[in-house]
């Protein structure tokens, strides 16, 4: 299993196909493996790498602060470790965050962004929500528990109406045998908490492309409308499917993603 030395932890990651080197950046809670939807099809056209960040997978998990431009820096340090000067990258919810951190201190290192399901910053809902996680998380409830209390903020109402597909959905989150424990969860969490890059988000030159899902109640869509408007030139595309839409609706979300990528 494929595992770097990167600062203070060790990152799990893997690679997929070959050409020009696209990283895959995880949101709160989980690993590499939420990717299964994209990776194959994106690793069709690029060299795509994914990771788990630090607190998640079978990344190290040190039980002390973590904040999103240190997970940034993670990042860069996977990408010198194997030798890439420069990659595309895609940031998912709090992997949005990071990649924004990530292209906003080394504006070098990105060619294209894409930012999807994410924001700016973390707003007084976003807060509220990830409060009350914390709080879930601190509390006596099993894994699946906590899976159905989430699962109304990650999925549309259509996947919620189709019963066998969500309890499909909740297994696989239940039975993940590198599901996140509660000091990496909450460590993610309060890096969260602490991310504002509203202020600075127009400072990023790297062509960009925002994505949400029309449903996302998790990061409503008003959230990358003001992120694509502090971006200069970036594009936006909304489309089906809540937090979760890239799983939901893979297809849609992958054409995008390797439409946009693969412009001249």
């Amino acid at each position: 299993m494929p595992k770097a030395p990167i600062r203070d932890i060790t990152t799990y990651y893997e690679e997929a196909g070959s050409g020009h080197p696209l990283l895959l950046i995880m949101g709160l809670g989980g690993d590499l493996q939420a990717w299964a939807l994209q990776t194959p099809e994106l690793s069709k056209h690029f060299r795509v790498i994914t990771y788990d960040n630090r607190g998640a997978g079978r990344t190290s998990a040190p039980d002390r602060p973590y904040s999103i431009p240190q997970m940034a820096a993670d990042a860069i340090g996977l990408l010198d470790h194997l030798g890439i000067e420069t990659a595309h990258v895609l940031g998912f919810s709090m992997g949005g965050y990071i990649a924004q951190e990530l292209v906003l201190a080394n504006p070098n290192r990105v060619g294209k962004l894409i930012l999807l399901s994410t924001a700016a910053d973390i707003d007084g809902y976003g807060c509220a929500v990830v409060r009350t996680w914390i709080d879930v998380r601190r509390s006596n409830m099993s894994r699946e528990q906590i899976v159905r209390n989430t699962a109304p903020y990650l999925y549309s109402p259509e996947l919620l109406d189709d019963q066998g597909r969500f309890e499909r959905a909740v297994l696989n989150s239940v039975n993940n045998p590198y599901a996140q424990g509660d000091v990496g969860f909450l460590r993610q969490a309060e890096a969260i908490l602490g991310f504002d890059a509203g202020s600075r988000a127009g400072s990023i030159k790297a062509p960009t492309l925002v994505v949400c899902g029309a449903d996302d109640t998790l990061v409503p869509v008003r959230n990358s409308e003001k992120l694509a408007k502090l971006i200069p030139g970036a594009t936006l595309k909304i489309f089906p499917g809540a937090h979760l839409g890239a799983i939901e609706y893979p297809s849609e979300y992958n054409d995008a993603f390797v439409e946009f990528l693969s412009a001249g």
